[in-house]
């Protein structure tokens, strides 16, 4: 019977589930991460001469290449465990906490993504700005330089594209990678004591290769999602707090590129 406690208390012994071996705990972790950028990079020229910025490459990758890889993986363990379409035994780290327990771990991992994405903006615009020149005008969508490139772009095409983007990556998308990598591979991964946190953390960075100039504020931002999963057994926490940051910062350029075409 599971216990209700405030903070359920973390353990450095493994957790009762079968553990992944390294080259495949590296695999599972990152050859998702090569699907969307491969989808992505196909589908920039498709997207430009449909009329739609080259965001809504990426866009279409989330929806063709992370949601139902991911998603779909765990539904197929699920029904190999459980002979039915569930997540029973294949997600865990579903402890329950206290409800007041809620509102200060997730506004904490907030606020601390926040000032992690404004202290290192610098480093990051910089890293786009000369390592990774090479991604397409408007790639990126996540600073004002680029979200200028956007405005050439008809009203309609941007409200589709952003309106796509806002669900699917700050509402799907979260949902879906914290099932994935907290609930299903993080306790795989708990041989490694208290070093497995810190190794799902850098993993999950490099998924990211689609936005690689956030290696750094990605890096340091979700270490707080991955710990607090880590030591409350507990995946919802970092669910809300990955939602309301993705879903901020989304409506953030969507307000900074529909503003400027109005």
């Amino acid at each position: 019977m599971t216990t209700l406690n405030p903070i359920a208390p973390s353990s450095s012994a493994p957790d009762e589930v079968e553990q992944h071996s390294l080259p495949a705990t590296v695999a599972y972790h990152l050859l998702p991460g090569l699907l969307i950028l491969a989808v992505t990079v196909a589908a920039v020229p498709v997207v430009k001469n449909a009329g739609l910025p080259p965001i809504a490459a990426l866009v279409l990758a989330f929806l063709v290449a992370q949601l139902p890889v991911q998603l779909g993986h765990l539904l197929i363990q699920g029904w190999r465990r459980n002979g039915r379409l569930s997540l029973a035994s294949v997600v865990l780290y579903r402890e329950r906490l206290r409800w007041w327990v809620y509102p200060p771990l997730v506004f904490g991992i907030l606020a601390w993504s926040w000032l992690c994405w404004f202290a290192l903006t610098p480093i990051s615009s910089a890293l786009e700005t000369t390592l990774f020149a090479w991604l397409p005008p408007g790639f990126a969508a996540t600073s004002s330089a680029d979200a200028a490139g956007l405005l050439g772009y008809p009203r309609l095409a941007l409200l589709v594209t952003f309106g796509a983007y806002l669900l699917l990556n700050g509402l799907a998308g979260p949902i879906v990678e914290e099932l994935y990598f907290r609930g299903y591979l993080l306790p795989r991964l708990s041989r490694f004591g208290r070093k497995a946190p810190l190794l799902e953390t850098l993993l999950f960075t490099i998924y990211h290769f689609w936005q690689p100039w956030l290696y750094p504020t990605i890096l340091v931002a979700f270490a707080s999602v991955v710990f607090t999963a880590h030591h409350t057994r507990n995946i919802y926490v970092g669910m809300w707090a990955h939602c309301l940051l993705n879903f901020s910062g989304g409506l953030a350029i969507t307000a900074l590129v529909l503003g400027g075409a109005a």
